[in-house]
């Protein structure tokens, strides 16, 4: 009781500040020039593209000596136009700008958020979508349906991932549904593709341009339960489904291992992390890339296309169909094969 009473205050705190935050000073022509030397700086020693990142130098400081941001004082709008002048130069979809949250003023300090109250937050939104297995069911023909919103860690994920896996593989068909699903670990994505592959099989790979170094992508030989690597599979995408996503719509597709229905995906394909770039805003640089085995690039800027068009809405009353001629006509197979053999 003492540890909820602990988190409602602490909680109160937090929100408390937050609206004096929002009525911040003016923005002024020192902190938006501190900013583009700043993010100059960040990105030339960090983004994986070092050419782009001077590209993006050049342009940034071209127009701030036009003027081109005199009229910007408020930090958001500020924000907002930096991450598409960032983007128009690098294409680059994870490359943004945002207000830091855990800003704070003379009138408003910053409160210092409790790594207790940040560690149940985070583990009961993994907890109301079920580590991103968020529904599993079977639809009529015994078509199984994984609405996958997320990929977690795989070390907190791995024990959902089997327990859906499990029940999904005396499924006819499999239908997994992305559109809501915005990224993640790409470690859990290697695990739950482990499922749809008989042997290992290279599926991604990640360079970071830090250690100058690639890791390959490979899937498990084994996983905690029965693999599906023959069961007709389809995936569902959208204009949101992004990132982590994206890379497991993209593995399954380039092997040629499912059919992907829906919307051309959002198109951010290079991880990273957040920097710092002035008390009040931080940018997410991506630090490394993807590398599909087969295709030899991946989906930034681009998205993965999906075989069979059309809006998100309709995605899943065009799979099920589809899915269940595909669970038929293997079933209609396995009678021939059994019939042979007696």
């Amino acid at each position: 009781m003492k540890t909820i009473c602990k988190v409602l205050v602490l909680l109160l705190l937090v929100s408390s500040v937050l609206p004096a935050q929002e009525n911040s000073a003016p923005l002024t022509k020192e902190e938006r020039i501190a900013f583009v030397e700043n993010v100059s700086k960040l990105l030339n020693e960090n983004y994986v593209f070092p050419e782009i990142a001077a590209q993006i130098e050049k342009h940034l400081k071209g127009k701030l000596a036009a003027g081109a941001f005199d009229s910007l004082t408020v930090t958001s709008e500020f924000a907002d136009t930096m991450t598409k002048e960032l983007q128009s130069i690098s294409h680059d979809k994870h490359m943004r700008v945002r207000v830091n949250l855990n800003r704070g003023t003379a009138a408003a300090p910053t409160v210092r958020p409790d790594p207790i109250v940040q560690n149940y937050e985070r583990t009961k939104n993994l907890e109301m979508t079920n580590y991103g297995f968020t529904k599993v069911e079977k639809l009529d023909g015994n078509i199984g349906y994984l609405d996958l919103t997320g990929f977690p860690a795989l070390a907190s994920a791995k024990e959902y991932a089997d327990l859906a896996m499990k029940f999904l593989s005396t499924a006819d068909a499999l239908i997994i549904d992305l559109r809501r699903n915005g990224g993640g670990s790409p470690r859990l994505i290697q695990y739950v593709c482990s499922y749809f592959f008989e042997n290992p099989t290279h599926i991604n790979s990640l360079y970071y341009r830090a250690a100058n170094q690639t890791t390959d992508f490979i899937t498990f030989e084994k996983v905690g339960g029965k693999k599906m690597h023959d069961i007709p599979l389809f995936l569902l995408t959208s204009a949101q489904t992004f990132s982590g996503g994206e890379e497991f719509a993209y593995n399954i597709q380039t092997q040629k291992r499912g059919t992907l229905i829906g919307e051309t995906t959002g198109g951010g394909a290079n991880p990273g992390t957040i920097f710092p770039v002035t008390g009040d805003l931080v940018i997410f640089i991506p630090t490394g890339r993807a590398i599909n085995p087969i295709t030899k690039t991946n989906w930034e800027g681009v998205g993965v296309i999906p075989e069979i068009k059309c809006s998100a809405d309709m995605a899943l009353e065009t799979a099920l169909p589809l899915a269940r001629a595909a669970a038929k006509a293997q079933g209609e197979d396995w009678g021939r094969c059994l019939t042979l053999l007696l």
